[in-house]
């Protein structure tokens, strides 16, 4: 697919923040509630928050409909007809814990954008934004989903649902940002912030990749995560 044959839909409808619960993973419904909270007190622009999960939570929900295991159900965000503006998707596990208005423009206003991984540099799917109409993604997906997943299960760059979503915009030419890279500061990560809670000036959103989770802190993140 050429980059020239990928639509936007810069501009159109209300920003969207999203999230992918899928039941049976080091995840329960408060993350939904809390995530869909920090957001409500550190975005102050209008927007839709809304959670693609297999089991009720108490925000708008949109159903999963494949059943692919863990994060793999991230790409049902690409789904068509989901969205009909600018999407902003956050982790369940990212704390969010200061104004995120920025993100929100960025989210408004780029094609796709992801975060870098904090350790490896590659592209990370713990927050992504996107304009774009992401559909191939998913179609692409859904067409052979057991044998991408044999594909992206080892660690790396390739990795998961990021390791594919990566692997098929640059197959498609899509050229892709970095929201860390855009708005240097804003992101933080857990393991380099530790227990001391000293976050970069400026910053408003704080990865808590593998362990420990939110709700295994006593720490400043409990300020936030609430």
């Amino acid at each position: 697919m050429a980059a020239s044959s990928i639509a936007t839909r810069s501009g159109a409808g209300m920003l969207t923040v999203a999230s992918v619960f899928k039941s049976g993973g080091s995840y329960f419904p408060k993350y939904v509630r809390v995530l869909r909270d920090a957001v409500r007190r550190n975005l102050t622009i209008p927007h839709r928050f809304v959670c693609l999960t297999d089991v009720d939570v108490p925000c708008e929900r949109i159903p999963l409909i494949h059943g692919w295991p863990s994060f793999y159900s991230k790409i049902e965000l690409f789904r068509p007809g989901l969205f009909d503006g600018p999407v902003l998707y956050l982790d369940l596990d990212t704390v969010v814990h200061g104004n995120i208005d920025d993100l929100a423009r960025v989210a408004a206003t780029v094609g796709f954008a992801a975060v870098t991984d904090p350790w490896f540099g590659h592209f990370n799917s713990s927050i992504m934004a996107w304009t774009m109409d992401c559909t191939f993604l998913y179609e692409r997906f859904r067409a052979d989903a057991a044998r991408f997943q044999r594909i992206h299960r080892k660690g790396g760059a390739s990795y998961g649902d990021q390791g594919f979503t990566e692997a098929t915009l640059r197959a498609a030419g899509v050229r892709f940002e970095y929201v860390d890279r855009l708005l240097p500061g804003l992101v933080c990560n857990y393991f380099h912030v530790g227990e001391t809670g000293k976050v970069p000036d400026g910053s408003g959103i704080c990865m808590m990749m593998t362990r420990p989770k939110p709700h295994e802190v006593e720490d400043w993140v409990v300020e936030h995560w609430r």
